[in-house]
């Protein structure tokens, strides 16, 4: 038998603590390169969570963050006092604090409140809408993925993609059916791509099973217009939403509105709340909550979508003007927050083992999206989205 060699270190690990790995950048824009995408994706290295360091003038992409929050890691940025959480503010003496103490909520999409810390407020003024959407597909070799993208992306602003990849710079031009492919190549582990475009950027999560597909969309938007050019794309994307329940199962949406970078990086200041403006419970949802318009109180506004047969609601929360949160929290009290948030937790396939198929064998004619390659009309490949 031979010899075990001894494990060669990831040339991006600066350091190795007894509960982090130290990956230090010096640039202006921290992106998701290859390397840190690799380093990502990998297990963690004997539970140690993966920081990353920059100075406090560097920014993250969206695009990095997202990957960053997915693979539970840190970005803490560098004071004279030790380190601060790059998107709670927290202040952490040293690296292992950062990872063994994580300030409690330090997800600032989670509610309307930022944790207690040092960040300094934003003086970004680009408003824009973000989206997430989990949708669930039929276990077949015509669905293909990024539908509901362009349909949220030209809902909102009119965008397009124009290209997607697994990391920084995005190295494929948008291709529906090779960005599907991809991803089927990729099974039984799970895919996930950046997708950029006019005035948005992206994150498409793929996992496919035997039961059926599931795909998870995450769309920040651009939005021109102040608050008119706001309450129309508002309105635009309700609508959108109401047509993927028609063609599609998605199980929950959220959409949120904020202020932030014109070019969509993040830096380590502190951001106004964002204002959710809409909420969809998919039909999946509704079935396995048993949910009827009546568990909703009488001055709620419900708009029920979908199918007679698969019914799902549509959640008007909040405007350009008028916070959405009381609202959000009234209708999370009504469903029941924590077995919504249990039910749409990934993987999605799994909680819907028993009854997926089911729920597949009563879609409708496939949407525009779903056709497959060479057939005329929109959604075919090539990239041209179809009107929803």
């Amino acid at each position: 038998m031979g010899r075990v060699g001894t494990p060669i270190r990831h040339p991006l690990i600066d350091a190795i603590t007894p509960h982090a790995v130290r990956v230090a950048s010096r640039s202006r824009v921290v992106r998701l390169t290859p390397p840190l995408a690799d380093l990502l994706s990998r297990p963690p290295l004997a539970d140690r969570t993966v920081v990353l360091v920059t100075p406090e003038s560097a920014r993250i992409t969206i695009g990095l963050r997202s990957a960053l929050v997915a693979a539970g890691g840190v970005w803490a940025v560098e004071t004279p006092n030790g380190f601060r959480d790059g998107i709670t503010g927290v202040d952490r003496a040293d690296l292992d604090e950062a990872v063994l103490a994580p300030a409690k909520g330090n997800d600032p999409d989670a509610d309307g409140d930022l944790p207690t810390g040092s960040l300094t407020s934003a003086d970004a003024h680009t408003t824009q809408l973000s989206v997430d959407v989990t949708l669930l597909h039929r276990p077949t070799d015509d669905v293909m993925l990024g539908g509901a993208l362009e349909t949220m992306a030209l809902a909102i602003g009119g965008g397009r993609p124009r290209a997607w990849g697994l990391a920084e710079p995005l190295e494929h031009g948008w291709d529906r059916w090779v960005l599907t492919q991809d991803a089927r190549h990729r099974a039984p582990d799970a895919s996930r791509f950046l997708v950029e475009g006019d005035g948005f950027s992206a994150a498409v999560t793929a996992r496919f099973g035997g039961h059926g597909i599931e795909e998870t969309v995450a769309i920040t938007a651009d939005v021109p217009g102040g608050s008119a050019g706001l309450d129309a794309a508002i309105e635009r994307l309700g609508e959108a939403l109401a047509i993927l329940t028609v063609h599609s199962l998605p199980t929950f949406a959220l959409v949120l509105a904020r202020v932030g970078e014109a070019d969509r990086t993040f830096r380590p200041v502190e951001y106004p709340p964002p204002n959710p403006v809409a909420l969809l419970i998919g039909a999946p949802s509704v079935r396995r909550l048993a949910l009827h318009e009546r568990v909703f109180a009488d001055d709620q506004d419900v708009v029920v979508v979908g199918s007679a047969s698969r019914p799902a609601y549509l959640l008007p929360l909040g405007t350009a003007t008028d916070p959405g949160w009381d609202r959000l929290h009234d209708a999370l009290d009504s469903v029941g927050g924590d077995r919504l948030t249990a039910l749409v937790a990934a993987p999605l396939l799994q909680a819907w083992e028993d009854d997926l198929h089911g729920d597949l064998d009563l879609h409708g004619e496939p949407h525009p999206h779903d056709r497959k390659p060479g057939d005329t009309g929109a959604g075919s490949r090539g990239g041209h989205p179809g009107a929803p």
